[in-house]
């Protein structure tokens, strides 16, 4: 009688389907090759040795090995015998003394040649067994720490691009990348921003030297502990498994269409949330494992610092004494510039007031 005579035909129907696919059949659901899919993930894997043995067992087509029996001959007989008696002499040697009383166990410091043979054949009374090893506890696992680093350069406006580039140079060869850059080179205005990812180990190589780069404006460094949440994303992870893994044993004896369809069901959410926290899983080990370094490069026109104190040299002299005549200059022209107009309008006056006393006078000859 077939599988199909004694099953429901709709349940029937799914487990030929099922066969087909584990078979490498194209069936056409997509859910059923999901489905096949976590089965072959979960499937237990035979180690090297074990497929070995097999093939050994093929080649020598499953024979059984020869079991040996442990034959008496005539000759092992009386030498058993022989080793009988002499252990139940050594018994009762040990068990009565050389008068033929009975042994009395040693209490003082010396004892006699029998009750020395008893001794060693019989544990001491008052010597505690020995307790098990606890096993050793696990190593604690390793902290998980975020870095970060901000660093500000401020070298010349023409010499950014020169800078950004040997950051890069620098982040690549420790073992990072940049993951984000943005570089304008125009004019004074000379600017870059970069975001570079360097293994944490790594970190203040790269900072050295990034700072050998130009001048370093400013540095921040911050550390963050994420191994709670790392943990905590890990084991709900190894639940999700554990959860497809039964999901995939009740699947297997499932025998109404409900059952199976329910367990396909839940299956697909549990997928769904072993991708979603293998995700996250992901990001927090890559936030662990790299350091991010937000680099700020802005040229900068640097002025000369003047150092206050020590002698006044003939050369400070000449400096202050350049700096009052440029300053005289300068108020001079600011007078001129104030004076000039003030002298032409007075000349104007005057002019004008000489040219009306003459037209008096005139005027006043020819009234006489």
């Amino acid at each position: 009688m077939s599988r199909a005579d004694t099953l429901d035909p709709v349940i029937a129907a799914e487990l030929e389907r099922l066969d087909a696919a584990l078979a490498g059949e194209a069936v056409g659901e997509e859910e059923l090759e999901r489905l096949v899919t976590d089965l072959r993930a979960v499937r237990p894997r035979p180690s090297h040795a074990f497929r070995v043995a097999l093939d050994e067992r093929v080649a020598a087509g499953f024979r059984r090995p020869e079991r040996r029996r442990l034959r008496l001959r005539g000759a092992l007989v009386p030498a058993l015998g022989v080793a009988a008696t002499a252990l139940v002499a050594l018994v009762v040697a040990g068990v009565v003394s050389n008068d033929g009383r009975p042994a009395r166990p040693s209490t003082g410091s010396a004892a006699s040649s029998s009750g020395a043979v008893t001794k060693e054949a019989l544990p001491s009374v008052g010597t505690a067994a020995p307790a098990p090893r606890s096993p050793a506890p696990a190593p604690t696992p390793g902290r998980k720490v975020e870095r970060a680093a901000g660093l500000t350069l401020t070298p010349a406006p023409a010499d950014v691009q020169d800078v950004a580039d040997g950051a890069v140079r620098a982040t690549q060869a420790l073992g990072g990348y940049v993951e984000a850059s943005e570089v304008s080179t125009t004019g004074a205005s000379a600017y870059a921003d970069m975001r570079l990812r360097v293994p944490s180990a790594r970190l203040s190589d790269l900072i050295a030297r990034l700072s050998s780069l130009a001048h370093v404006g400013a540095l921040t460094q911050t550390s963050t502990d994420i191994t709670a949440p790392t943990n905590a994303v890990a084991d709900r992870l190894a639940e999700a498994r554990a959860e497809r893994s039964a999901l995939l044993r009740a699947l297997g004896k499932a025998t109404t269409a409900a059952e199976i369809s329910s367990l396909r069901e839940r299956l697909r959410l549990n997928r769904s949330r072993i991708a979603s926290l293998t995700g996250q899983l992901n990001a927090l080990r890559r936030r662990a494992a790299f350091s991010t370094v937000e680099l700020t490069i802005t040229g900068t026109k640097h002025r000369p610092v003047v150092h206050g104190g020590g002698a006044w040299t003939p050369g400070d002299a000449a400096r202050d004494a350049l700096r009052v005549l440029e300053t005289a200059a300068g108020v001079a022209l600011v007078a001129a510039a104030l004076l000039v107009p003030l002298g032409l309008l007075a000349a104007a006056g005057g002019l004008a007031a000489r040219a009306f006393r003459r037209r008096q006078r005139e005027a006043a000859l020819d009234a006489g």
